[in-house]
Order: C-alpha cells, then structure tokens, then sequence
C-alpha cells in the first residue's frame, strides 16, 4: 500500500478513535467521630484498640496523644458513600481534605497524621494500634500551625473499593509517631463544621467519539 494511503488510513483512525473522558465527584461524609485510645498506668483502662465507625455531630474531632487524666491517644474515622461513583469503573485520582481547626494549648508539637482504611459498614468496629504501621497506611501529611486544608491521597483503597463495587468507604485518621500520653492532639473538622470533610473522586467517564470523514482528512492535506 503506498505511503500516502497508509498516512490517510492512520489519520482517519486517530479523528475516529474514542476519546476517554473523566468525571469529577465531590462526596460529602455519611459521617464522622472520634475516639479515645486509654493506656494509662494505675487503674486507667489498657487499652490497645481504636473503635472506628462512631458518629458524633461535633464540629472538632481530635487526632493524636493527650496527657490530660489517663494517658490517651485519639483517632478520627471517616465513612463516605461510593455510589456515586459508577462500580467497577477506573479511578484517576481520589483525594480525601479534612481543615485542621486547632491543637492542644500545651502543645509539643503536632504528630505526623496518616489516613488509614478501614472496611465501613456505618456500623462501629475496632482497629488494633499495632495494625497502623507505615506497611498500612494510605499517605500521611505533618500540619502547619495554621488551620488549613489537610489533604490525603487515598486513590489506592478508593480503586480497590470502587472496582469491588463497595457501597462506603471507611478512613482512620491517627498520629502516625504519636504516643499515648505526648500532648501533640490537632483537630479537624467535622460534619457539623463550617468546611467538612470532603472525598474528591475522578474517574474515566463515558467515551466520546469524533466522527471522522474522507473529506475531513483531504481537508486535513489541503
């Protein structure tokens, strides 16, 4: 076939191939809450658990160690509903934004936060400590003294969920250096504060063609 041909027949595939679009969806959180890890000395609970699952209409959720009473530490979880997310479709990109909203007033220093999954159900369920290692967990950021956007690249669980077709998404936010009794604790808003969480999900979207003609690719050599 001469050159030319085999020019016009490769030009008219590109102006006729699909051409992969993506969609953007911004998901509020079905909800939020937070919970005190104990594990203390004397009579204080020993406890090696976060519960993750809880639901409080707090606009501040805590995150990370607190020497107050019994040596505490506490983590923030997060559930999301994916169904508007289409199953089993590639995801681009998911980014989860929560705004920092204060630390502790006897501050030494802020702990590294990291976001971990965790399987959501809506229901409550406990997370050992000793599972949130640097093995398990999605990203992690170090907050600024300033109460901005804290934002975590969760794309990973988020495809997994979606290519499963999971009806939520469940995230663990924790101190990732934090130590129980090291006053370090930020906290973050929730689903009653003024700039609640929020998961950003792109996808790849329905494919548009471009209709391609003879006279579009002579047009094309003109």
């Amino acid at each position: 076939m001469p050159v030319f041909r085999l020019l016009l027949c490769g030009l008219l595939l590109a102006l006729a191939a699909p051409a992969a679009a993506s969609d953007t969806v911004t998901i509020p959180p079905q909800q939020c809450g937070d919970d005190e890890r104990e594990f203390g000395a004397g009579a204080c609970p020993q406890e090696t658990k976060f519960t993750a699952g809880t639901v409080s209409t707090a606009p501040h959720l805590k995150v990370g160690g607190e020497a107050a009473g019994c040596d505490s530490e506490w983590a923030t979880s997060l559930e999301f509903a994916l169904d508007a997310v289409p199953a089993q479709q590639p995801v681009v990109s998911a980014v989860l934004t929560v705004r920092k909203t204060g630390y502790s007033d006897d501050s030494e220093g802020f702990p590294y936060v990291g976001v971990f999954a965790y399987p959501a159900t809506g229901a409550p369920l406990t997370v050992g400590r000793d599972e949130l290692t640097p093995d398990t967990v999605l990203d992690v950021v170090f907050p600024s003294s300033a109460n901005v956007d804290l934002s975590f690249d969760v794309t990973a669980a988020v495809q997994e969920l979606v290519a499963g077709s999971a009806p939520r998404a469940g995230f663990l936010l924790a101190g990732v250096f934090s130590e129980v009794g090291y006053e370090d604790w930020i906290s973050v808003g929730g689903t009653t504060y003024a700039i609640p969480p929020r998961l950003v999900v792109v996808y790849e979207g329905a494919i548009a063609t471009h209709a391609g003609s003879w006279s579009a690719v002579k047009a094309a050599y003109r």
